[in-house]
């Protein structure tokens, strides 16, 4: 089963992921932003002391190494703080310009720097953990770690109340939208659209409103030709079987010159008896539910066999019956209507083979083999999907269900009596 997808949760999803992706995300380089901003506010400060250092030395040779603040400088390798020697050797020194390193509660940032007569010294930007002030660890942490994750959960807080102002300016009108369109139907289509204060969505509810006008405007269109057509034959089919019978009774079936064609005729008086009794129920407009009443469903079934078996004469097929002696509660009108349509297709439309027909309290079953391209064509008035159209409409109507398929060169029809 598909799982059905809602336009507001769908929204609130997507506004929901897409915030927390941004805010993850920015307080991850706010972080990183943050802490490389002092990492580059100490090299700018060592870069300013070396240059300050270099222009003094410039001017006067006999210039000491420069102490501002926690900054320091060392003349030689030998000369800088055991830390720094433990971590770094003199030829890592030389290869960058900057290194940091963090020894217990000790943070160093140092700078090599080449004199004008080709000596090095290093300036060394040190700070003691210890030293930081209660209340500057605590402006630190709040603006390290508080402040990013507050204007998360603000930014989220924002971005959900923007989602639910769209729901109520947005979503609500489409959520409204389709309940009007679940409640039309043909007893207030004459009323107009409903109307929004969107274009696009005023145009789809005229869309929808023309379309469903259209839609039962053809089913009244077919229910009238369906009501209209089998009356209209039931008269030129009651008179053509009056005079079969009349012939009958005459002895025209007793001579082998009319017998053939009396025979023809006869079956095709019943085909188109049959069709007109089926369109006749598919016309009904009462919505009432039909009488129902106990059946014997393998008697029932085997009258209707015996009833069309005149269709298998001449043909090479072997009946095979599987009926299983119970009853159903179902309208025997509709219920010899759907069966006999079944039947019937069964017996015409197959040529050879076996023709199956199964039965029990909960199913029913009538399978034949499908005749080949060069099998003749049976002398029915019916094509073949018309039968099978009648019985899945009329199916509908007693509360069944209904399969067609084919198994290779075998049609099945399936139905369950249960719903």
């Amino acid at each position: 089963m598909q799982c059905k997808r809602s336009f507001k949760k769908s929204i609130t999803a997507y506004f929901v992921i897409t915030c927390a992706v941004l805010v993850v995300g920015y307080t991850f380089f706010l972080s990183q932003y943050l802490t490389r901003g002092f990492s580059l506010f100490v090299e700018f400060r060592l870069e300013e002391v070396a240059g300050n250092y270099l222009h003094t030395l410039a001017e006067a040779p006999d210039t000491p190494l420069p102490v501002e603040g926690p900054i320091k400088g060392y003349g030689g390798y030998d000369d800088l703080p055991a830390d720094i020697r433990a971590a770094l050797t003199l030829e890592q020194l030389m290869k960058e310009r900057f290194f940091y390193v963090h020894q217990g509660n000790m943070h160093y940032k140092t700078l090599t720097v080449e004199r004008p007569d080709g000596k090095y010294v290093y300036l060394v930007f040190a700070t003691t953990e210890s030293q930081i002030s209660v209340e500057w660890a605590r402006r630190f942490d709040f603006y390290y770690f508080y402040t990013p994750v507050v204007a998360g959960l603000l930014s989220i807080a924002a971005v959900l109340f923007l989602a639910f102002r769209m729901f109520k300016v947005i979503a609500r009108p489409v959520e409204e939208l389709h309940e009007w369109a679940i409640g039309l139907s043909p007893d207030n289509l004459d009323k107009g659209p409903l109307r929004f204060k969107y274009d696009e969505l005023n145009n789809l509810a005229e869309l929808i409103l023309d379309t469903s006008r259209r839609l039962v405007a053809g089913v009244e269109r077919e229910k009238r030709f369906q009501k209209y057509t089998s009356h209209e034959l039931r008269t030129p089919i009651a008179i053509i079987q009056n005079n079969l019978e009349l012939q009958e009774r005459l002895g025209i079936a007793e001579d082998n010159r009319y017998r053939t064609s009396h025979a023809r005729m006869v079956k095709a008086v019943r085909n188109m008896r049959n069709l007109t009794t089926s369109l006749l129920w598919l016309s009904r407009d009462s919505d009432s539910p039909l009488p129902v009443e106990d059946i014997k469903i393998d008697e029932f079934i085997r009258e209707i066999i015996e009833e069309n078996v005149y269709l298998l004469e001449g043909k090479d097929i072997s009946l095979k019956i599987d009926l299983t002696p119970v009853s159903i509660r179902c309208p025997r009108t509709l219920a010899h209507i759907i069966l006999v349509n079944l039947v019937r297709n069964a017996f015409q439309h197959a040529s050879e083979g076996v023709i199956e027909i199964r039965a029990d309290s909960s199913q029913f079953e009538v399978s034949n083999q499908v005749n080949t391209p060069e099998s003749p064509a049976d002398d029915g008035i019916n094509g073949y999907g018309l039968g099978l159209q009648l019985c899945v409409q009329l199916v509908k109507k007693i509360g069944w269900s209904i399969e067609v398929m084919e198994e290779g060169r075998r049609f099945v029809v399936r139905g369950d009596t249960r719903g």
